[in-house]
């Protein structure tokens, strides 16, 4: 998942009354409370450390930034398909500090940190509600005029299993359903628009046979 641009993200009294979650993930991956791989085992060492040694880099952790994008996720987005059809999108330890690491972190200029991140998991983890979900953040709530939001693979196939589950999620929550449109038919659709903000999120591929420049993506 790629973010090519950053936004800006304001501070909250009632976000950083919070727990910080991707604090609390990184505490428990490091003590050994949560079982993880070796990177993931690095990735939570170097939040950890980043949050005492950073400011001399010029970086920061945004909690209210953060919280921002879990509010997103487990107060606007519902999931859906099997044991999960219509339930709210409550977000598992990790995917929080997934979140919370492309969203809290910050650089002395107050934009995004990490402008790319690499995403392993396990099948049937969620990996694509998850990316879909954020592209209908980058999409409908990041504050960017003019976003364009990409489901990228290799064959179109691919590249439609994330787009049809951002799809499934406007179409099942209430707030996204009134300010997102599509483009194709029931179960066809092909792009989604937000046109308060002149936004879109539409899966490309190599197979398209489709030859257009100019793309200027937000998030891919």
């Amino acid at each position: 998942m790629v973010a090519t641009k950053t936004t800006r993200a304001s501070n909250s009294s009632t976000a950083q009354a919070r727990p910080d979650r991707t604090k609390a993930y990184a505490l428990d991956v490091v003590a050994g409370r949560i079982i993880a791989g070796p990177h993931v085992r690095n990735a939570c060492r170097r939040h950890l450390q980043d949050l005492i040694q950073g400011p001399e880099r010029g970086l920061y952790f945004d909690h209210a930034a953060a919280e921002y994008a879990f509010q997103y996720f487990e107060n606007v987005l519902m999931l859906s398909e099997g044991q999960f059809e219509g339930r709210k999108f409550e977000l598992h330890p990790s995917q929080a500090f997934i979140i919370g690491s492309l969203f809290g972190w910050k650089g002395a200029d107050g934009l995004r940190r990490f402008r790319r991140a690499y995403v392993e998991q396990g099948k049937g983890n969620g990996k694509s509600p998850l990316a879909g979900g954020l592209g209908l953040l980058g999409m409908t709530a990041a504050g960017e005029a003019g976003a364009q939001i990409y489901s990228a693979a290799a064959k179109k196939d691919q590249a439609g299993i994330l787009f049809a589950d951002a799809v499934k999620m406007v179409k099942k929550s209430p707030l996204l359903a009134k300010r997102v449109e599509f483009a194709g038919g029931e179960g066809r659709e092909f792009s989604m628009a937000n046109h308060a903000s002149a936004s879109f999120f539409r899966p490309v591929s190599r197979d398209t046979g489709r030859t257009g420049s100019g793309p200027r993506p937000f998030f891919v």
